[in-house]
């Protein structure tokens, strides 16, 4: 079992030979060294899986990327030129640095596959750290709901014509879910607007979120997403103490944010994402101009009065 170890120098040796001992490059003298420290330090056990799983990640990445054409095609006529003059002098050392050479160019291919990746998953994480942080400075710090549910006219008509369609699609893929409060947001001195539905159930409050995504769209492979409901990708993180769930459509990003287990948030995700995808990209959240004709039209749609950032003070609600 590791412990920790809290001498920072042999640390800083021991981590210079990580790399080397994951190669089986040390003497036989420093390998044990190394590994009777591992067996006490925690950190740099940490350390050490972090390089296996980077190391690991590279070789996933050479087996599975197909290299370019014009690769291939050189490849073929270095081996038809070791081919050729295989009988003539040092035909091993022209298979080596062929080989060596095939080495380096996989090697780069698979580094840009790498760091393709790992800016891939931070683009993931940033675009749903906006759903988080939404739901913490809105509904966890600012408490813009109400205790007592506001009637649907009411939350259609703070959600506005664009967006009131969206009220029964989230109530009805809520089961088990009260629906507080749902209104257009806002960030002082920020042109970013987003819908948001405030729900009550199981225990908790519950987020759903739609933002405009100006054009940015989210990676699509297999590395990045965390699954699918129909053909809506869906994503997730674990941020602040909160899982959030994304999606996108057209012209938005949607998030489902709670303190809820990573799963019950993905299976909620899973039932939400296609209706409000299917409406937002074929221009069906507004509500219908029969239902719209009988709201009351005096009072414009509300927004939150927010943090302008984390460490401001909060400022009182005027959403209710």
């Amino acid at each position: 079992m590791n412990v920790l170890n809290f001498d920072a120098k042999q640390c800083e040796r021991m981590r210079r030979h990580l790399d080397a001992y994951l190669s089986n490059e040390l003497l036989v003298e420093t390998t044990s060294e190394v590994m009777r420290h591992l067996e006490t330090c925690e950190a740099c056990t940490r350390e050490l899986d972090a390089l296996t799983r980077v190391r690991d990640a590279l070789r996933r990445a050479i087996v599975t990327l197909a290299p370019p054409e014009h690769f291939r095609l050189s490849i073929e006529r270095r081996l038809r030129k070791l081919q050729s003059g295989f009988l003539g002098p040092f035909p091993r050392l022209k298979i080596v640095a062929a080989l060596a050479a095939i080495g380096i160019v996989l090697g780069g291919v698979a580094t840009q596959q790498w760091i393709r990746v790992r800016r891939g998953r931070q683009m993931v994480a940033r675009v749903l750290s906006l759903g988080v942080s939404d739901h913490i400075l809105c509904t966890v710090k600012g408490h813009n709901y109400p205790e007592i549910a506001s009637p649907p006219e009411r939350l259609r008509q703070k959600l506005g014509p664009e967006y009131a369609g969206l009220l029964q699609v989230v109530q009805q893929k809520l089961p088990g879910f009260e629906i507080l409060e749902a209104h257009i947001c806002s960030l002082p001195g920020s042109a970013r607007k987003y819908v948001h539905f405030v729900a009550r159930g199981r225990g908790t409050i519950l987020s759903v979120i739609l933002t405009r995504n100006d054009g940015e769209q989210l990676p699509s492979g297999t590395a990045f997403r965390s699954g699918a409901s129909g053909r809506v990708v869906l994503y997730e993180a674990h941020l602040d103490g909160m899982n959030a769930a994304g999606f996108q459509a057209k012209a938005y990003w949607g998030f489902v944010v709670s303190d809820l287990s990573r799963d019950t948030t993905m299976l909620i995700a899973a039932e939400l994402a296609p209706p409000l995808k299917a409406a937002l990209d074929e221009g069906t959240a507004s509500e219908p101009q029969a239902v719209l004709d009988t709201i009351p039209l005096a009072v414009p749609p509300a927004s939150c009065r927010r943090w302008a950032g984390w460490k401001a003070a909060i400022r009182p609600s005027t959403t209710g």
